[in-house]
């Protein structure tokens, strides 16, 4: 009996030890489990928190290559004509290197722009924000980088006018690929095109950000423009007639500031009249009124652009000043409000930038404006005393009354001024890390 009860208890003790190690293999197994979802749900949170990063560079890296180089805080190219190599970092955090950059070239200038130096090429903290971790890349798009994504002659991504048609390799990437009227087949089409003269339209731009987060990496890559406006046919454009008198009125479409082959001083959508008493001064290419059928969406543009407006017109303004020539700006006004019944009135004026009316606008002595003056309703012209001077262009969605002295010079540099106080559109969006 008692041999028998011996077993017995060594039987529970056996069992007893099994169970111990049952319990503290669960708990093993619980405590992996555990630390694996924690250290699952960590690396998501940081891959996200990674993601958020990078749209914040994208986001900083836009606003900052809008304006011009005479703004501090801008990125973009300081070049009058692109560089086809330049290329900027944006950088919030110090804990970079090149290294970190996969698609780093250094054929690129590889610039790190700061308010005092828009080519600065040392390493430097340049970002607005600090307690948020990412950099930015940022080039003018090349024909390399269409063909990556599958530009050929038989598929093309782009209206390719620079007389090259071969495949362009990484280490020749080609022509600068723009965005703008580009194609002279259909010169209302907005489209990417290459060229091999001077353009003023300016370059697809590739933003490429890199959004860190405790161990977590990001990269997005989108493709921005800055919207072009709306296609510029001459000095003066008219969807209805347009009446000139005097002969104190000079309109010139050749491009004052040299960078295309020039436009017709004025430009009527057929079937308008055109009537233009006395002896006008008309320039341009040709240097004759053309009637045609390009039918421009000035209540588009409008509407597009005035969200960026930075100032706006309540009243009929006698004397005053509206940007400078480093802060081109956008002013709107309203004329179906209330207080603008019967059209805006401005006289004494100087302006920079783009001048959007939606209605009617009657410019009087002394108006100069350097840029884009849009307007969808009846445009008149009393140019009395110092007349109306404007540079860059005009275009009005009806009649056009021109009396007085008024001179209109086309100038495709004010206008691509006026037109960078935008914001950047995009045009695509990739996940990098998808591919």
């Amino acid at each position: 009996a008692s041999k028998i009860l011996s077993d017995q208890r060594g039987m529970a003790l056996v069992m007893g030890l099994m169970f111990v190690l049952i319990l503290a293999t669960l708990g093993s197994i619980a405590y992996l489990m555990t630390s694996n979802d924690l250290a699952i749900s960590g690396q998501y949170r940081a891959v996200k928190q990674a993601y958020y990063n990078a749209r914040a560079g994208i986001t900083e890296a836009r606003l900052r290559l809008n304006g011009t180089d005479a703004d501090d805080l801008f990125l973009g190219d300081p070049s009058t004509t692109p560089d086809p190599n330049w290329s900027a970092y944006l950088l919030s955090t110090t804990d970079w290197t090149v290294a970190d950059d996969p698609y780093f070239n250094s054929n690129y200038k590889n610039y790190y722009p700061t308010a005092a130096d828009k080519e600065n090429t040392s390493k430097t903290l340049n970002s607005v924000q600090t307690d948020v971790k990412y950099f930015v890349h940022i080039r003018h798009k090349r024909e390399y980088d269409a063909e990556k994504l599958g530009h050929t002659t038989a598929h093309p991504h782009y209206y390719d006018g620079d007389g090259n048609l071969g495949v362009n390799p990484a280490s020749s990437p080609g022509k600068i690929i723009y965005y703008g009227y580009g194609d002279p087949s259909d010169p209302n089409k907005l489209c990417q095109f290459t060229t091999a003269s001077a353009t003023s339209r300016k370059p697809v731009e590739i933003i490429t950000a890199f959004g860190m987060s405790q161990g977590g990496f990001r990269v997005l890559e989108i493709e921005g423009v800055m919207p072009p406006g709306p296609p510029i046919m001459a000095g003066l454009y008219a969807r209805g007639n347009v009446t000139g008198n005097g002969s104190a009125m000079i309109v010139d479409g050749r491009d004052d500031c040299g960078m295309e082959a020039g436009l017709p001083p004025i430009y009527t959508l057929i079937p308008s009249i055109t009537n233009v008493n006395g002896d006008p001064i008309l320039e341009g290419n040709p240097a004759s009124i053309v009637q045609g059928p390009s039918d421009i969406d000035i209540q588009a543009s409008v509407d597009a652009f005035k969200e960026n407006a930075t100032e706006e017109i309540q009243a009929d303004v006698l004397g005053d000043a509206f940007g400078g020539p480093d802060d081109f700006v956008t002013v709107f006004s309203d004329t179906s409000n209330p207080y603008n019944v019967g059209g805006l009135k401005l006289s004494n004026i100087t302006g920079f930038g783009i001048l959007l009316v939606d209605g009617d606008l009657t410019l009087g002595g002394g108006f100069q404006w350097n840029g884009l003056v849009l307007v969808t309703g009846t445009l008149v012209f009393n140019g009395g005393g110092a007349g109306v001077n404007i540079q860059g262009a005009v275009l009005a969605n009806q009649t056009v009354d021109i009396n007085g002295g008024i001179d209109i010079q086309y100038n495709s540099c004010m206008v691509g001024s006026a037109l960078s106080s935008a914001s950047m559109k995009f045009l695509s969006m990739r996940d990098m890390n998808l591919f």
